[in-house]
């Protein structure tokens, strides 16, 4: 793990004795400490201020007055970009937030840099019932202010923030300054195309009586996020939808092409049942019925051929219907050119997956859910039984050149979001991809005869491939 680029930033005020503790604590689970004192007046630093003597990678930033969380943060976020760091982790420094959870939260980070890395709070069993319930409006603002999923707290508090997005989208903003800040954060990023990944971690909850501090003012606070998402909803209203829905449409594309735009719906809604999952029907990688199809796919040549993609949803009336064109390469991989509704490739190869679009290319966050479905969908157009058969179990029939397969996950993890994938076509050639999860919940992909065979051009490797 690279400790040179990510910190651990710790805005305080008036925390008490817990402070110290809670320094000591992240110490030990992180070299690199950025205290960020906002102004207090309980004499909390002093110890702090000392440990700093003689710990070198700790550092105490002294604000003169009280501004803020959001301005503490802030302020942490540009000294420690002046020294070099590139990202944050921010936690509270009252000890609710889990210390244990920060090698977690900065190993992802450093896998997926470009992202806003957020908490998803597990509450203990003493936490009070109006924390919970209070929560729910924001959720649902927030859902509303990015025109879907993709905060699962807005108020959690332990995140880790790539530094220069952050002063870009807050840094010059005179709002965000305090209770507010975590919400707005998050809302901004998202509308400037940052990546938003949750994580679960734990909470723990001490109440005053326990030494629990809260600066939390009910009204003033209150009205304060009440307005926070009034102006949030009229700037979406009037200027933020066009990029935000250009961004949400990459994020889709990114975590749920093909195979996993129900990731956001899992329910753990069971596939229908199939006369094909059968033990009767059950292959194994070296089926030798199945030998010749297995040859001939190895042996394709390059291939093109158009397709239609409908993708059904239990939250929508109508189908969603896309068109383009698909190119297999044995050395190359799998590129979906689609041209209806939006022009945009997708290239599923060993590397991973790549968006290319008119604006750019992007390489999404790893999914390892969608990295399955993704080689799934790999594998089954070069027809490789033994890639598919870790993650699968196979079932087929045959009726002369006529065949059907059903790939059934062999772990709950990619049931519940990729469901049962069925295969059918005529020798080696390919018609209908189906991915099921239930009646409701289907991707369905009809491809048309391939064209003569001619192998790529270095133009169409360079444009549909890497």
């Amino acid at each position: 793990m690279n400790f040179a680029t990510h910190l651990v930033l710790l805005p305080t005020f008036n925390t008490g004795p817990r402070l110290l503790g809670v320094v000591t604590e992240v110490l030990s689970y992180w070299p690199h400490v950025l205290v960020v004192v906002d102004g207090s007046t309980d004499g909390s630093e002093q110890p702090v201020l000392e440990l700093a003597k003689t710990e070198p990678d700790l550092t105490v930033l002294l604000l003169p007055r009280n501004a803020g969380k959001g301005a503490a943060v802030l302020a942490g976020a540009q000294a420690a970009l002046a020294r070099g760091f590139t990202h944050a982790l921010v936690m509270d420094a009252d000890g609710q937030h889990p210390a244990g959870s920060i090698a977690q939260f900065m190993d992802d980070s450093q896998q997926h840099p470009d992202a806003l890395v957020l908490g998803r709070p597990v509450f203990p069993a003493n936490i009070p019932a109006e924390r919970l319930h209070g929560r729910k409006l924001s959720v649902g603002m927030v859902y509303l202010e990015l025109l879907g999923d993709g905060v699962d707290d807005p108020l959690f508090g332990f995140r880790v923030y790539p530094l220069a997005p952050l002063l870009r989208a807050l840094g010059s903003r005179h709002g965000g300054r305090r209770y507010d800040f975590d919400t707005e954060a998050a809302v901004r990023l998202g509308w400037a195309g940052v990546p938003l990944r949750n994580l679960a971690a734990p909470v723990r909850y001490f109440s005053r009586a326990e030494g629990g501090v809260s600066h939390f003012h009910y009204l003033h606070d209150n009205l304060t996020l009440v307005w926070l998402h009034t102006r949030l909803i009229v700037e979406l209203i009037f200027w933020r939808w066009p990029a935000l829905l250009r961004h949400r449409r990459e994020w889709r594309v990114a975590a749920a092409s093909l195979a996993v735009l129900w990731l956001s719906c899992t329910g753990g809604i069971a596939a229908e049942p199939d006369e094909l999952v059968n033990p009767v029907y059950e292959l194994t990688a070296a089926a030798p019925a199945w030998s010749d199809l297995v040859a001939a796919f190895a042996h394709q040549p390059d291939t093109v051929a158009d397709f239609t993609e409908r993708r059904k949803f239990p939250f929508k009336k109508t189908p969603i219907e896309l068109q383009g064109e698909v190119r297999v390469s044995a050395a190359h991989g799998l590129s979906l050119h689609y041209t209806v509704p939006d022009d945009h490739t997708v290239i599923l190869d060993a590397q991973g997956m790549l968006l290319r679009a008119p604006a750019g290319e992007k390489t999404p966050p790893v999914d390892p859910r969608a990295a399955a479905a993704h080689n799934a969908l790999r594998h089954i157009l070069r027809f490789e039984f033994a890639a598919l058969e870790p993650d699968f179990l196979l079932y087929g029939q045959r009726d002369g050149a006529d065949w059907t397969l059903a790939l059934v996950p062999r772990t709950d993890t990619l049931r519940r979001s990729i469901g049962r994938i069925t295969v059918s076509g005529t020798a080696a050639v390919i018609h209908r991809i189906e991915l099921r999860r239930s009646a409701k919940q289907v991707i369905e992909i009809l491809i048309a005869p391939p064209r003569p065979p001619a192998e790529f051009t270095a133009a169409e490797l360079k444009q549909y491939f890497r």
